[in-house]
This record gives C-alpha cells, structure tokens and sequence, in this order.
C-alpha cells in the first residue's frame, strides 16, 4: 500500500515524542511491506533553505513542507511558505498517487483536507491532542478558529486514529466518524537491558554498588520533574549509595538545578540515540507525572499515552509512577503505581524497589517480556495497517 503520512507540525529529524512515534510507526509500515512518504519540516539550519523540499532519513523518503499549522508566532512566520509548499505537496502526491492518506493533526490545517478532497485519497486523522480543550488556544479568536477547522478535519476524514480510551471517549463526543485506538511503542531492539555502557558509569563517577534511579523527559510541569529534589533528598536521608539521573531540558530546569540535593546529577539533554544507554545502567526508571497545574484533567481525565513508559519497560527496568487509569494499562504488573499526586507514597513505592532487588528484577523482566509482546512498534504498525485495509474495504 502506498501511504502518504502527513505531519506538518514534527521537525525531523527532533527529539520530541511526537517525531519517535512519526518515525516509529513509519519504520514499521515499511517493515510489514508499505511504501510510506514522509512529509515534514526540516529542522534548521534546513529549515530556511527553501530551495530544499525533500530528501531521505534513515531510509525514509521525506518531502519538506513548511506549513503554517499553529497560531504560534515562530511558527506564523512561515506563512509566505505556504504557497510553494502547497505547490510542492500538490506536486509530490501526484507522483506518488498514495492509496492514502496519514495525518497528525493539527489545527489550522485547511491544506491538506483540501488535497484529499481534489484529489478523492481517503484521509486518516491521527489525533493526539484536541488543542482546544487542553487550553492551547487563549485567546476567543484562536478558540473560535481552531473549532471551526477541527470541524471541517474531522468532518473530511474517513476515520480518527487516537492513543487511549480516554481520548476515544472525548472524541466521540464532538464526531461521528468511526475512531479506533492504537496506543504509542517502542522499538525493542533498540531499548534493550543490556547493551554496554561501562563509559558512562565512568564519565559520572558512579560506584558499583551505586543504586541508579533515572528520569527521561521534559522540564516541565506536567513531568513532574520539580516533585524529584523532594523526594531524592528523602531517599538520600537513608540511602547514601542511590543516585538520581536526571536526563532533558526545559523552562524548569533552573528551578530543579537550585533545589536539587547531592544525590543529583542532571545531565541536560543527550541524544536520543543514546538514551537506552543511560536506561540500561539504571537500576529504576521513574515518571512523576504531575496533573495539579493542568484543569481540563480533573474534568476529561487523564487521557496522555507516554512514549517514555514503554521505552522505560522495553529497557527491562521496574518503573514508578502514578496510578492514572491510563498508566496503569501500560505499565500493568511491571512496576509500581503511587497514588495520584501523593509524593510521600511515589517516595514509599522508590524505597521499597530501593531495598528489595529480586523485585526489580522481576518486574523488569516483566516490563521486558511485556514490550516485546505488545508495544513494539511493528505491532502498532500492523494495527494500523489494518485500519487502513478497513477504511479502504468500506470507501
């Protein structure tokens, strides 16, 4: 099948989730036999060479696009770009005559329901976020605008492919198109439990009966990464042998870094090729996740899918979190869940993993044997690929 995937809104390449989940689901199209075009941004210095609109990445054809799909001002500068880019999308899906059509949403987008419709490909909307009721539109303008177009995707789609249960519920309260769930994965080859990272233990100074505790992830709120100094400085108050690994960057990281305790390490961003190394010389593997600042959760509930958590599991590590419904259906009996928003039971739940190896052990081989047989990403592939048989059968 040839398949036009379309994601205006991920540079590539990124380290955001939304490019890991791109190029995995993509990699494992091509795996289970698709012919897939990528169109997307390219990331800087490329970004401003409009003389280039496409190439190849890791064995994935791309076409560059530079589309204006958000009412950011960084991302409204584009818009003299939209015309040639128009152009050049209109141009390629000609030649490559897709038998359809994959799309991230996003809101504006007026082009690309505008290319399924002139030239009759079914479009398939992938949606991760509905950006309206999240509260990434302030003001009532950009409210009013942003549901007008999403009325206008949703109504010119076949079908929504969204990543949990919670969110399949909230769409099927503002559409009548068919909506099916294929959640996040990983590529379990490359997040393994063993791959050689003696230099690293090194380049930290970590001893060797270090217990390593690691967190993955953005400096922001909804990480949870501030809640880690109170409950490191707990841990280190009985435990003088654990060490807390901090790996990402963001707008928090200022804050975490002047109240950090000295079992700390914050290590910034590394690149994403290099992270299973840092998860596999960890020993627990923790995601805070921290809803207080983020209202539309206490009303729609907690609808996220982390692409971290199963990068956690594949790595055969035990993990700690939250106990949110939809946590709870991936991590399964492969970690340990704290009550929501309760730092004191997250830090209970880490000093009893801290004390008991056999039971990391376990729960790490757990989450291992579990991402092998259910998240990787060749089997979200082969999900959707049924979807789009599906779609096509009942155009």
């Amino acid at each position: 099948m040839r398949i036009a995937y379309f994601a205006f809104d991920q540079f590539i390449p990124s380290e955001h989730a939304g490019f890991v989940h791109t190029l995995g689901i993509i990699k494992g199209l091509q795996q289970t036999g698709h012919d897939v075009t990528l169109y997307a941004l390219p990331a800087p210095p490329k970004l401003y060479n409009i003389l280039e609109w496409g190439g190849i990445y890791r064995n994935i054809k791309v076409k560059y696009v530079r589309f204006t799909v958000s009412f950011k001002p960084v991302v409204i500068a584009l818009l003299p770009l939209n015309i040639p880019s128009f152009l050049n999308t209109w141009k390629s899906i000609s030649e490559q005559n897709p038998d359809i059509i994959h799309e991230r949403f996003h809101t504006p987008n007026p082009f690309s329901r505008y290319i399924g419709d002139k030239k009759n490909i079914p479009r398939i909307l992938e949606v991760n976020s509905l950006y309206i009721e999240d509260g990434a539109y302030k003001n009532k303008l950009s409210i009013k605008l942003a549901t007008c177009d999403r009325n206008k995707q949703f109504q010119n789609s076949k079908a929504l492919i969204t990543q949990t249960g919670s969110l399949k519920k909230m769409l099927e309260k503002i559409t009548d198109k068919a909506v099916y769930v294929v959640p996040n994965g990983v590529d379990t080859e490359k997040f393994v439990p063993d791959i050689a990272s003696d230099s690293i233990r090194r380049d930290l100074r970590l001893a060797a009966d270090d217990i390593i505790v690691t967190f993955v992830g953005s400096f922001r709120e909804w990480h949870g990464v501030h809640q880690i100094p109170a409950i490191a400085s707990e841990i280190g108050k009985k435990h003088k042998n654990v060490k807390f690994l901090l790996i990402g960057s963001g707008h928090l990281y200022d804050l975490v870094n002047k109240t950090r305790s000295d079992n700390m390490l914050l290590l910034g961003s590394k690149e994403y090729d290099r992270i299973p190394e840092y998860l596999a010389i960890s020993d627990i593997l923790i995601a805070p996740f921290d809803t207080s600042r983020f209202k539309y959760i206490d009303r729609y509930g907690f609808w996220w899918n982390p692409v971290k958590l199963y990068e956690y599991l594949s790595s055969g590590k035990p993990v700690v979190t939250y106990d949110y419904p939809e946590i709870a259906k991936i991590v399964k009996d492969a970690g340990m869940l704290a009550a929501p928003g309760s730092i004191d039971d997250f830090t209970d739940k880490l000093e009893y993993l801290i004390q008991d190896r056999k039971t990391r052990l376990e729960l790490g081989k757990k989450g291992r044997e579990l991402a092998i047989r259910e998240y990787d990403w060749k089997i979200r592939a082969k999900q959707t690929g049924d979807i789009y048989k599906e779609i096509l059968q009942n155009r």
